[in-house]
């Protein structure tokens, strides 16, 4: 019923409701015939695809008055967007995550706009759909039961303590197949110091996006797989990429590989450099400011020297965009040597 559901809002949304979501800033979504009892599970679904608060409902008494769901996402705070639209509501509750609400029908059009209205005072157009936040990279030969015990401590988990988010750079898929209603199964496998490190991973709800490549980068949690009696840990996938082409590597050996982009309609400078045993990406802009971030590493520097520099985010969209820019003017300007 989960999928039934799910399937037909995403038809609705693709159709109709795609182009708007940046300027609404926030989705909803009625519909008569579906049951109210797993809406909430499809607005989850929806804030993860579509990465926008969800307020999705079903009609009852004869269309008369609707029963719904809400989801946020971390900058938006569902019972204070309730609480806004009191005033056009029956029944509401809920927290920071999630709510509850009922409403007449003759209402439905004056709630998407004072939950835009609401969405705007709260969500700038980086806060919708935002990159995955990861928390720390790390090797497949470091992943290992001691320490999935040990991140316990951090325990009890949730929306202000979300589980810890770990990177890995290529990593080969040497098995892929679809299983239950939609997930993809997979066995990964990394090479270090010419050994092969071999684990599981599971991507819930990723049956679109297969086959996927042989060699990713990837994002994933810890769980732990308890089958016929025996206990392992494996990954669960929440996001893949295509490696960065290793070839630009290369050329730190020897000499800093160095060119010239457009972005936004604004002039920039571009190199690979050797920084440490780990590339360096530097990016500078016309003003003299320079970014730089080894390549694989989530926190970057920013400023004219290094010595004023300040560390900054690079997983943020505003960083993130143009460090694939330039990442993708370097490999191409690799490709002609």
């Amino acid at each position: 019923m989960c999928e039934q559901i799910e399937n037909e809002a995403r038809e609705i949304v693709d159709t109709s409701y795609s182009a708007s979501l940046q300027q609404n800033r926030v989705l909803v979504i009625v519909q008569p015939n579906w049951h109210h009892g797993v809406i909430g599970i499809v607005a989850s679904r929806l804030v993860e695809r579509y990465g926008v608060p969800v307020f999705i409902g079903t009609y009852e008494d004869e269309e008369h008055m609707i029963r719904g769901s809400a989801r946020g996402i971390p900058e938006f705070h569902v019972f204070d967007a309730l609480e806004y639209c009191q005033d056009l509501l029956g029944k509401f509750g809920g927290h920071k995550a999630a709510g509850g609400f009922s409403l007449p029908s003759e209402n439905l059009e004056l709630l998407r706009s004072r939950l835009s209205e609401f969405a705007h005072q709260c969500l700038e157009l980086q806060h919708l759909k935002p990159l995955l936040k990861i928390d720390t990279s790390a090797n497949l030969s470091q992943i290992h039961p001691q320490l999935y015990q040990q991140l316990h401590v951090l325990e009890p988990c949730g929306i202000d303590n979300p589980d810890p988010v770990f990177w890995t750079s290529h990593v080969r898929v040497i098995e892929q197949a679809t299983v239950g209603k939609g997930h993809l199964k997979l066995t990964l496998t990394q090479t270090i110091d010419d050994l092969e490190y071999k684990i599981k991973a599971i991507a819930w709800r990723w049956r679109e996006y297969f086959p996927l490549p042989p060699r990713l980068d990837i994002a994933y949690k810890l769980r732990e797989n308890h089958f016929n009696g025996n206990t392992t840990l494996e990954l669960e996938l929440l996001g893949v990429r295509l490696p960065t082409p290793s070839h630009i590597f290369f050329a730190t050996q020897s000499a800093p590989l160095r060119t010239t982009f457009e972005y936004k309609q604004r002039h920039y400078t571009c190199g690979i450099y050797k920084n440490g045993s780990v590339p360096e990406l530097r990016i500078g802009n016309p003003e003299g400011s320079i970014l730089a971030v080894q390549l694989g590493h989530t926190i970057g520097l920013l400023g004219t020297s290094r010595q004023e520099a300040i560390e900054v985010d690079v997983s943020q969209p505003q960083y993130n965009q143009i460090i694939q820019t330039a990442l993708q003017t370097l490999s191409k300007l690799s490709n002609e040597y």
